[in-house]
Formats: C-alpha cells, structure tokens, sequence
C-alpha cells in the first residue's frame, strides 16, 4: 500500500505537542509504501437467512513506517469472524 507523508504523519508520525504530551520521540514520516500485505474474505450463505463470513488480514510495514514509535511490530494481523442475519 503507498501512502502520502500527509497520511503517513497522521497515521504513524507524532508531532512536537503529541510527542511532549506522550514521552514518545518526535517523529516525521515521508511518503512511500507503506505496507504490502494479503487480505481475504470468505462469505457463505448458510441457508435463505443467514450469512457467516471469516475475514483475515495480514500487513507487513516497510520503509519509514518501521521506524516510527507508534508501531509496536513491523507487522498487522486481524482476524474476523461474523454472523448476518437478513430479515
């Protein structure tokens, strides 16, 4: 995924006010890619009513995203699994 520095600095960056109120270090990001990654929905219909879908999501961060505080690992990981009922 690419991303602007606009969106890389909101997401990820942390200014001068965020970094004196947190104690994390002062941080500003370019743009780039951001991440590449694999994202998978499954969706089945399991009579008239009921809809089950399992979605899973992995994102490994690259280039400055990496470098940034906020992110704990250089990675994201989801996992969902859920239920519709159609009335």
């Amino acid at each position: 995924m690419y991303h602007d520095s606009d969106r890389a600095n909101r997401d990820f960056g942390i200014n001068a006010s965020q970094a004196l109120a947190s104690g994390l270090a002062e941080t500003n990001l370019s743009g780039g890619f951001r991440s590449i990654g694999l994202h998978y929905n499954y969706r089945h219909y399991y009579n008239d009513n009921v809809l089950i879908f399992v979605e899973g999501l992995f994102e490994r961060y690259v280039g400055d995203v990496t470098d940034s505080p906020i992110t704990r690992n250089d990675y994201e990981a989801e996992l969902g699994i859920g239920f519709v009922y159609i009335f």
